[in-house]
């Protein structure tokens, strides 16, 4: 079995409804992001900016569409950080998953990510396993949150 298909199956992606974003400045990279995402399944809506990510999950959450991950790039030229869209997307979805794209990481920026609330970080320029992983990753830690969330409210009820 391939190191793909252990990742991420395809029946898995299938089952999974899942929404992804992408925003990013580069339309190349959200072009591959888009066209990998989608062979598994998975529904991949695109965006160059960050103000548009922040309308996208907005409109998500009030349709009841809601997205499942989010993937944003760290530095777009001309518009917001991806630290700045982070804050935006949390607070219009606080359950939403947010994983750091970029190419100009060292080890002590990822922790420094991980530690402000992203739940992942993407090396550019990613390859199939590196995306599909990093989604999957995301997908149980929505649901991890989701179930705890319930369970809290369960409590709470009795």
């Amino acid at each position: 079995m391939s190191l793909t298909a252990q990742l991420l199956p395809r029946e898995f992606a299938a089952r999974a409804i899942a929404r992804v974003l992408l925003v990013d400045d580069e339309p190349h990279v959200l072009a591959v992001g888009k066209a990998v995402l989608e062979a598994h399944g998975f529904e991949a809506v695109a965006t160059l900016s960050g103000e548009e990510a922040l309308q996208l999950v907005r409109a998500g959450v009030e349709e009841g569409q809601r997205f499942t991950a989010a993937i944003v790039d760290l530095t777009m030229p001309g518009g917001a950080s991806g630290f700045e869209v982070l804050e935006w997307l949390r607070a219009c979805d606080p359950r939403l998953p947010v994983i750091a794209c970029s190419g100009y990481f060292q080890e002590d920026v990822k922790d420094l990510c991980q530690a402000i609330g992203f739940v992942d970080v993407l090396h550019k320029p990613f390859n199939l396993e590196s995306l599909c992983l990093a989604v999957r990753r995301a997908m149980v830690q929505e649901s991890d949150t989701a179930e705890s969330t319930y369970a809290t409210f369960k409590i709470g009820a009795v």
